[in-house]
């Protein structure tokens, strides 16, 4: 019987410490958890505000350096450690970069594809998977052309005249890359951060001229026009001392039209900045991206997309 009781209470005891020790290791994971979530929502709330101010001074020290020659940098990294756990944080300026929304538009998706061919790597190519939720407005403007014209010939024809849609043809980058594949490809989702330094599907849509570089500008000018005239313009931004793409252009474009379009798309400033954050440690390793950007009535709203 007393052996019976030991070997009954040692079990007790076993069980006790096994549920134990499991809470313990429930606590240390949740401690780590709130660890990482804090971390990263105070690497966003203290360096995407000041974002602006970063690329200023970078700027002017860029300028110091080297001149206007060669493209202000568009992207900032840093690096900060909490406990065991490592937060690589990458600030962009999101109209440095080549917007897809804003081509898509001014073009259509093949260019997009050609688009995405010349920013991206080839084993980023094989997974673009483009999903637009809706026709471009330069295929709308066609169709609207074309239906008028039928209006013309034909008085009882009908014209839609449904006013077009403002809302954006790609919102994520699942509708630009199949993730999936990417990450099949890649490893992890890791890539998409590398692979998007030149593409974005946020801010303004306009170009800052000056902080893009050199293949992001050509991508964008040859959705408007061909690849000679996009060198050229190209040319003038980086040798000319003027402040305004509205000038380089009326120096470069003969073409009304093409200068009106280029126009939509080039621009000399930026008002969106993005920072993407990634928190690592043995075990674990989590995403998030935070877009800061104008709305359509001028109000800076944050997206935030999260990785895991």
């Amino acid at each position: 019987m007393v052996l019976a009781a030991i070997i009954v209470v040692g079990l007790a005891l076993t069980s006790t410490a096994r549920r134990g020790l499991n809470a313990t290791i429930s606590a240390i994971e949740a401690q780590k958890s709130l660890q990482r979530r804090w971390g990263m929502t105070s690497c966003q709330r203290a360096i995407l505000p000041a974002a602006q101010s970063l690329f200023d001074v970078s700027d002017r020290t860029t300028r110091r350096q080297r001149g206007k020659k060669t493209a202000f940098p568009a992207v900032l990294e840093d690096r900060v450690m909490l406990g065991d756990q490592t937060f690589d944080l990458l600030v962009a300026d999101e109209d440095a970069k080549a917007n897809l929304n804003a081509i898509y538009d001014a073009s259509d998706i093949q260019t997009c594809e050609r688009a995405l061919s010349r920013l991206t790597g080839p084993l980023e190519s094989r997974s673009v998977q483009l999903t637009p939720e809706r026709a471009s407005t330069n295929q709308q403007s066609a169709k609207k052309s074309r239906a008028s014209a039928s209006k013309l010939e034909d008085p009882n024809s009908e014209i839609d005249s449904s006013p077009d849609s403002i809302a954006p043809a790609f919102r994520s980058w699942g509708e630009v890359f199949d993730l999936v594949q990417l990450h099949r490809l890649a490893g992890d989702d890791r890539q998409l951060a590398k692979m998007t330094r030149q593409l974005s599907l946020f801010g303004t849509g306009r170009l800052n001229v000056f902080r893009a570089k050199d293949e992001t500008i050509l991508a964008v000018c040859s959705a408007v026009v061909r690849e000679g005239l996009a060198q050229r313009v190209l040319s003038k931004v980086r040798e000319t001392s003027l402040g305004e793409v509205r000038l380089v252009l009326d120096q470069t474009v003969t073409n009304e039209i093409d200068r009106r379009d280029l126009q939509k798309l080039l621009g000399d400033s930026s008002n969106s900045f993005s920072i993407w954050i990634e928190v690592s440690s043995k075990s674990v390793r989590q995403q998030r991206l935070a877009i800061q950007a104008p709305n359509e009535i001028g109000i800076t709203q944050t997206t935030e997309f999260s990785f895991e």
